[in-house]
């Protein structure tokens, strides 16, 4: 029982949710008398898993945010949800989607090009509109999001997800998530619905080292490599003291002649946290340090 927070604000949760219930119904049964639109799936891949059906697009062009974003607020009050020092405080909107099924550990067909996901982020991933994909700075952030869209058949239910891939022709806001996910927030098979989201610390669900992976290609003058599974978007890294230039597609490049032989990897954190690993040949796929 959360007996430090007023009995004021739950009872109004319950009536929120009480009004929210009925609104829904009414909805649904509405929506199964429409027609339904298929639209091209929104990412120019998907990988794994049965090709996902086409989303539905069920839009009437009138979303419905009021009483949802006031019980998403309840919500959060009630459980203590406080935001993250080093993430943006802001609240998103956007419709949802879906892509792709879950993926068996690796991101590799995705634009972020992770060549290992944990089996948390193999389901947990989406990717995010071209407006926000900030040159692919975007990559390995997480963000939690709900359904607001009076269709939903689950409204308000915070699910977490990591940005793995681009969604070309989505609109600022908009996030395409993996199906199982969409299904989970919505309650609903792959439909274009009205979500919000917020910035997200997913730091918790991120176990072990950090993956190294070189990138196909390189030799003693060039290379560039893959790191994959950090517990926090990568602001910089550092070979031998040498700054790597970060591609858009999150392969990291050492222009400059590299032998085989022991090496040094500085990697810092977008939240300033740095972490240091030393391998003795970085030619070679590896595992180095997290940080803590």
């Amino acid at each position: 029982m959360l007996s430090s927070r007023p009995t004021a604000v739950l009872c109004s949760l319950l009536l929120l949710l009480a009004v929210a219930g009925q609104a829904q119904a009414a909805s649904r049964a509405r929506f199964l008398g429409q027609k339904q639109q298929g639209s091209a799936p929104s990412s120019e891949q998907s990988v794994g898993g049965p090709a996902a059906e086409p989303n539905v697009t069920a839009f009437d062009g009138q979303h419905s945010f009021g009483l949802g974003a006031v019980a998403a607020a309840a919500a959060s009050a009630a459980t203590g949800a406080g935001p993250v020092p080093w993430l943006p405080s802001v609240l998103f909107s956007g419709d949802g989607t879906a892509f792709s099924e879950a993926v068996p550990n690796t991101g590799k067909g995705f634009a972020c090009s992770y060549r290992y996901l944990n089996d948390w982020a193999s389901t947990h991933f989406a990717a995010i509109n071209r407006p926000m994909w900030e040159n692919g700075d975007a990559c390995a952030r997480c963000l939690t999001a709900w359904c607001v869209d009076e269709r939903c058949a689950t409204r308000n239910k915070r699910v977490q997800v990591m940005v793995t891939d681009l969604c070309p022709e989505c609109k600022e806001g908009d996030v395409d998530f993996s199906i199982p996910v969409y299904r989970d927030i919505t309650g609903m098979w792959p439909h274009r619905l009205a979500i919000q989201w917020e910035w997200s610390d997913c730091s918790s669900n991120i176990e072990g080292d950090i993956h190294l992976a070189p990138k196909d290609g390189i030799n003693a003058q060039w290379q560039a490599f893959y790191f994959s599974n950090a517990k926090y978007p990568l602001k910089s890294v550092t070979l031998n003291g040498k700054p790597l230039d970060r591609n858009e597609f999150q392969f990291w490049v050492h222009a400059a002649p590299l032998a085989d032989g022991p090496a040094e990897f500085v990697f810092e954190a977008v939240n300033g946290k740095k972490v240091k690993g030393r391998c003795d040949n970085p030619h070679k796929e590896q595992s180095l340090p997290n940080f803590d």
